[in-house]
């Protein structure tokens, strides 16, 4: 009964009645409906209330449908910048959605697949709305098609100046966390924003690897990693989150 309710969330405007975003209104549409109950991924949740503060940039890279996109416009204020970039239309469209619900005018949704170089490639459709991925990376189990989408790299976007720098940067992106690192390079280097990411995978050797891969990356960039308290349980998927903070942040993060 309580999955059938839990369900019975989606493609819904509810009020979130929990969380970081308590108060806030949300439609999680076809998402993980513990996001329309405000509880889902709460180790995430509470990093972000940490850390961001009323006039900072975020960038929300694989915002799927804008939970975290909406939680962050809240905690920024309307003297702070939200980026949300989602290359699916139909998530996109559901984030337009949210924003509009809550009255936000400092969120700029880009529908774009956020990599290390700017150009064209190929999205894999998932059934599971969060499960997409780009084709560089891997197949998802539940492959239900593909699309091309559009390229972009966070260095490219901030040398152009068509993003604020960022104060923090989330990353979910199927993955693809290395890509996306790889064309931040410059951006960490000068603007030293705190990075919250999440890594998952079905096969516990491949977690591991991907984890260490990506943690390798960011500590030769001069960050500290710690990892989060564990958002998932019996879920049968290897899932981790990790905040990573540069040197002039660690005693925050502490």
């Amino acid at each position: 009964m309580r999955r059938i309710a839990r369900l019975g969330l989606r493609n819904r405007d509810v009020t979130l009645g929990n969380g970081v975003g308590k108060g806030l209104k949300f439609n999680a549409a076809e998402a993980n409906p513990d996001s329309a109950l405000g509880i889902y991924e709460l180790p995430m949740q509470q990093v972000l209330a940490s850390h961001l503060k009323p006039g900072d940039t975020f960038y929300d890279i694989g915002a799927n449908v804008g939970f975290f996109t909406v939680l962050a416009a809240k905690l920024v204020g309307s003297s702070g910048r939200v980026y949300a970039f989602e290359p699916v239309p139909e998530n996109a469209d559901v984030i337009r959605h949210n924003v509009i619900l809550n009255n936000f005018s400092n969120v700029i949704i880009l529908e774009k697949a956020v990599s290390d170089s700017t150009g064209k490639g190929k999205l894999l459709l998932a059934e599971h709305p969060g499960g997409h991925t780009l084709s560089t990376v891997g197949m998802p189990p539940d492959l239900k098609g593909s699309t091309t989408v559009e390229l972009v790299s966070i260095d490219d976007l901030v040398t152009q100046k068509t993003i604020t720098p960022p104060s923090v940067i989330k990353i979910d992106v199927e993955g693809a966390e290395l890509d996306v690192l790889r064309g931040t390079f410059r951006t960490l280097e000068e603007f030293k924003p705190i990075l919250i990411y999440e890594v998952d995978d079905s096969d516990r050797e491949a977690f591991m690897r991907k984890s260490q891969e990506i943690e390798t990356f960011v500590r030769s960039r001069g960050y500290t990693i710690a990892h989060l308290e564990e958002a998932y349980s019996n879920l049968g998927w290897y899932v981790g989150h990790a905040i990573a903070t540069p040197a002039r942040t660690e005693s925050v993060s502490r």
